[in-house]
């Protein structure tokens, strides 16, 4: 007798991988509380499930002691993406000048179905407590990099990639209708880049730009967050202009490095 594919999934794994999913899709961690009631699994197969995800870097406590999130392992095996370890090996160098310049963490997301994932992170001190990581996903609606990444799409692209998804108002600043939303994005497209200001998360801004294929398309955004106190609304316009004059530098270089046939984008 043949037995169906639903009844040799096993549950541990089912288990491990909705946890592994439900925090992907909360940007801040989530607590344990939090976590057994939303997945309804058992407390005791939580804990376990969280202490074997922690000891094998798949999982992290964050720095208030109370919330659970991605962990760097789940980041690293994502790196074996071909087309996003192409984008951090043309970011690493921009992104690493960026952090040092600006003393800010920077970082270059990709967009992922209605998401942005971080691809890339540089931090200004070297030791990764910028509260950013490779694999986190990000509202592209509410974030500097995600409205960066939906800026240049057309009207029937967006409205398809909030079809199903609303616009969650997580501050008093979220835009959180679809015709606001647009005509913010328009303004994005003719400034050259995007500022997030405490949209997602009261207390954190950032700044992001595009970077460009040789036909236009947007591959990636590059940008930099930090706290209010980072990120005072006088600074934002001169770290715009760095922001996007990294971006145009990665352009050029992936432009530049496609036979001459190739490079018919202006930058």
């Amino acid at each position: 007798m043949r037995s169906s594919q639903a009844s040799v999934r096993l549950p541990a794994v089912d288990r491990a991988v909705d946890l592994i999913e439900l925090l992907s899709a909360s940007a801040p961690g989530l607590t344990f509380s939090e976590i057994c009631h939303t997945t309804h699994i058992p407390k005791s197969s939580v804990h376990y499930l969280i202490y074997t995800l922690l000891s094998r870097g798949y999982l992290q406590r964050n720095l208030d002691g109370r919330t659970y999130s991605i962990g760097s392992r789940l980041a690293a095996v994502g790196d074996h993406c071909e087309p996003e370890r192409d984008v951090q090996l043309a970011t690493t160098a921009e992104l690493q000048q960026l952090a040092r310049n600006s003393g800010l963490t920077a970082v270059a997301t990709v967009l992922k179905g209605a998401e942005a994932v971080i691809v890339e992170v540089a931090e200004p001190s070297g030791n990764g407590s910028g509260g950013q990581w490779k694999g986190r996903h990000l509202d592209v609606h509410c974030t500097a990099q995600g409205k960066t990444l939906i800026a240049q799409l057309p009207d029937a692209e967006i409205d398809l990639l909030f079809q199903w998804r609303p616009l969650a108002r997580f501050t008093r600043n979220t835009i959180w209708s679809l015709p606001s939303l647009k005509l913010h994005l328009a303004r994005v497209r003719s400034e050259g880049f995007s500022f997030n200001n405490e949209e997602h998360i009261i207390g954190t801004r950032g700044v992001a730009a595009p970077v460009f294929d040789h036909v236009g398309h947007v591959i990636t955004a590059v940008g930099v967050t930090g706290s209010t106190q980072e990120l005072p609304q006088g600074r934002i316009p001169r770290l715009a202009e760095s922001v996007v004059s990294a971006a145009n530098a990665i352009s050029r270089r992936l432009i530049e490095a496609l036979p001459p046939t190739g490079r018919n984008h202006p930058f």
